[in-house]
């Protein structure tokens, strides 16, 4: 199946873009009938040259060269004092990731290219 592709303006999913995966993640999403379940809840850039893809999440989203996209509720701990309402969390950990941040890549296809990164990735003997 394709790649589930999402865009993000704002902090919030704007269009869904893919094969079956991406319609289903899609439907699923907007079964809430909750706009908030749009919402971007954090996003993780998996660094850690040792972490291994396992399917246990907390493993997974330091996957060198992933991200982590987390839709939805976000909860107290993490914005005091009450949080973002959803109806739901989702997470999804996105393998070799070409990814950019204001418009600059950082990650291409799971390699960093961002200059200031690639040189410690270099360091983490991952250049």
């Amino acid at each position: 199946d394709e790649p589930v592709r999402l865009t993000i303006e704002k902090s919030r999913v704007v269009k869904i873009e893919g094969g079956n995966q991406a319609r289903e993640f899609e439907v699923w999403l907007n079964s809430f009938n909750d706009p908030g379940m749009l919402g971007l809840a954090h996003a993780s850039w998996g660094f850690n040259p040792g972490a291994k893809l396992t399917g246990d999440i907390v493993e997974d989203e330091r996957v060198w060269g992933c991200t982590e996209w987390g839709l939805g509720n976000i909860g107290p701990m993490l914005i005091a004092p009450d949080g973002i309402s959803a109806a739901s969390h989702t997470d999804g950990i996105c393998l070799n990731t070409s990814a950019w941040l204001d418009g600059k890549l950082i990650l291409d296809k799971g390699r960093v290219v961002e200059e200031e990164l690639a040189e410690l990735a270099k360091e983490l003997g991952k250049g």
